[in-house]
């Protein structure tokens, strides 16, 4: 294998999955969207290449591993924003027909009067 991995070098690998790292689970923390908890676990995970560069079996099993992470976060957004998506509907239809029935009531109290 190459002696480097990555285009860029190890410290600034090091640096990049830190700060990725720290900006996933400040907005998993702010928005709680499970796909950014998994990627800030996938983006840290790639340094475990370092552990022994010319094991080819860490070398793909670190590289399986990225993939069913970043496969999961995928799925885990897909999912999380159809739920999203359907809750506001309901959401909207409930205002709606709240404000219907305050419409409703506020006309049957005019006709009463």
């Amino acid at each position: 294998m190459e002696p480097t991995l990555f285009p860029i070098a190890q410290d600034k690998h090091l640096i990049f999955c830190i700060l990725a790292t720290l900006l996933f689970v400040l907005q998993f923390a702010r928005t709680r969207r499970w796909y950014q908890l998994v990627m800030a676990i996938a983006i840290p995970a790639s340094l475990l290449i370092y552990l022994q560069p010319e094991n080819k079996t860490i070398y793909y099993g670190v590289g399986i591993l990225e993939a069913v992470l970043l496969l999961l976060a995928l799925i885990l957004n897909i999912v999380q924003s159809a739920k999203t998506a359907k809750e506001e509907k309901l959401e909207k239809a409930a205002k709606e027909a709240a404000a219907e029935a305050e419409k409703a009531a506020k006309s049957a109290a005019e006709t009463e009067e």
